[in-house]
């Protein structure tokens, strides 16, 4: 299978993801979390339909830190397809495009040797800036150019719109940038990728030692999966972290209890006050305090059945009694609702009359869902049962059919009256000239008998 093709399976399947997991339009209401959350910008997703349960300038274009690894993490996996059995040689050239040492590094040394999927490690756990560039320079035979075009298609076949990357390890520019809501759906696409969950979900990792180095440790730096952290939080299932003096602290990542699923992205919480570093993680601190909240406060209520009756319409001729016609949901929908506090209602729209035919599933009317007088969601409503046009008699198949048999028979009957009465002009026509010729022998034969006849008298007189 080509490249090409196999990206574009790729896209396919993300978009598949984005619009599955509800085939009705996402939503955010305005909850209250009950807290100030530290972060400039935060979106909470419940995974399991597809709703934002919570928004905080989620549109708002930010630096994105080391949070770009993602798409890095994306772009790598989809070139190398075999991470574990693939040997990546680290290129002199990794050293010279890591601007400044005191960037995060694994100190990966020139010359040495190592599979992709420990460099993916080296990158996501800890988040090495170098591995990710020898990354990207292996996956894109040393064009890293061309990669970070890839990012940019990738971004926006995922469909984000307010999304940059000049760069692969997310080093601080103008032009490189993006939003929490573009973040979720690279996190969101990242995350049904080989390797990921797995890598991300990891608290520790022994990198075995290579050829120029012992073995490497790394410790996860999303301190919501680390045990001795005081931001540790039981439920998060994995995660990537990016800080930076214009990006402040952000964290992507997952979280599940109860049978819920939850994505959350925090940016740009405050991480330098005066030029004095602030120890506090607020990305870290709104996460956690969003997920307990969703989980302790939230439940999942039935909003729609796809059987119930929101509404009749009259059909203009319908056939026999079936002129009132139930409309339907088209679908079900499931909501993550406060369990207390709230009031659900209904807008129904339908047309007074419509005319058959119709056919089961077709649309007829929408009814939009509101909480607390705020939308919901919109949904479609459909025809409950098909209803067949009215006709009268002669307007029916059956009648249509035999008018055209006996139409043809006719035809057919008149065409052979046709050729019969032809037929007997011909025989009267031979019938008559038969007559004349006949006539016309005897009268030459009489007309000789004559003239003989006078010849021997006049001989016999004289």
């Amino acid at each position: 299978m080509s490249k090409k093709l196999s990206r574009w399976i790729c896209a396919a399947c993300a978009a598949v993801l984005i619009l599955a997991t509800n085939s009705l339009p996402a939503r955010a209401l305005s909850l209250d979390p009950g807290f100030i959350p530290q972060s400039n910008a935060l979106e909470l997703v419940n995974l399991d339909t597809g709703d934002t349960i919570y928004s905080k300038n989620a549109n708002a274009r930010l630096y994105q830190a080391s949070t770009t690894k993602v798409m890095t993490f994306i772009v790598a996996s989809e070139l190398i397809k075999d991470p574990k059995n693939t040997m990546v040689t680290i290129s002199e050239n990794v050293q010279k495009m890591l601007p400044d040492r005191s960037y995060v590094s694994v100190q990966l040394a020139v010359g040495e040797r190592m599979s992709a999927l420990n460099l993916m490690y080296c990158m996501m756990l800890p988040s090495g800036n170098d591995a990710a560039i020898a990354l990207a320079y292996y996956a894109a035979d040393g064009n890293m150019q061309q990669f970070i075009q890839k990012m940019n298609q990738k971004a926006k076949e995922l469909g984000c719109t307010q999304t940059n990357y000049t760069n692969v390890f997310g080093k601080e520019d103008k032009n490189h940038y993006t939003t929490a809501n573009d973040l979720k759906k690279v996190y969101r696409y990242a995350d049904t990728l080989p390797n990921f969950k797995q890598i991300a979900s990891t608290a520790s990792y022994t990198v075995p030692k290579t050829n120029c180095t012992a073995a490497r440790k790394l410790t996860n730096s999303n301190e919501l999966i680390q045990k001795s952290s005081k931001y540790y939080y039981q439920p998060c299932t994995n995660g990537k972290t990016g800080t930076s003096d214009k990006a402040g602290y952000c964290l992507a990542s997952t979280a599940s209890e109860g049978g819920s699923h939850y994505l959350c992205i925090a940016m740009d919480a405050p991480s330098e006050k005066n030029g004095i570093a602030i120890k506090d993680n607020g990305a870290f601190k709104d996460s956690r305090q969003l997920y307990e909240w969703a989980f302790d406060s939230l439940k999942s209520q039935k909003i729609l059945t796809k059987g119930t009756v929101f509404g009749n319409v009259t059909v203009v001729q319908a056939k026999g009694n079936q002129h009132i016609l139930p409309a339907v949901p088209s679908s079900d929908y499931n909501a993550m609702l406060p369990t207390s506090g709230g009031k659900i209602s209904t807008k129904v729209s339908l047309p007074k009359s419509i005319h058959a035919p119709v056919k089961m599933g077709d649309k007829v009317g929408t009814v939009t869902v509101l909480y607390n007088n705020e939308k919901l969601t919109a949904a479609n409503l459909v025809a409950s049962q098909d209803v067949p046009l009215y006709a009268a008699f002669y307007q029916q198949q059956w009648f249509q059919i035999a008018a055209i048999i006996v139409g043809a028979a006719v035809v057919i009957f008149l065409i052979i009256l046709l050729i019969r009465k032809l037929r007997n002009r011909h025989r009267k026509m031979d019938l008559g000239s038969g007559r004349s010729r006949r006539w016309s022998r005897y009268s030459s034969r009489h007309s000789r008998s004559r003239s003989h006849s006078s010849k021997n008298g006049y001989h016999n007189y004289h």
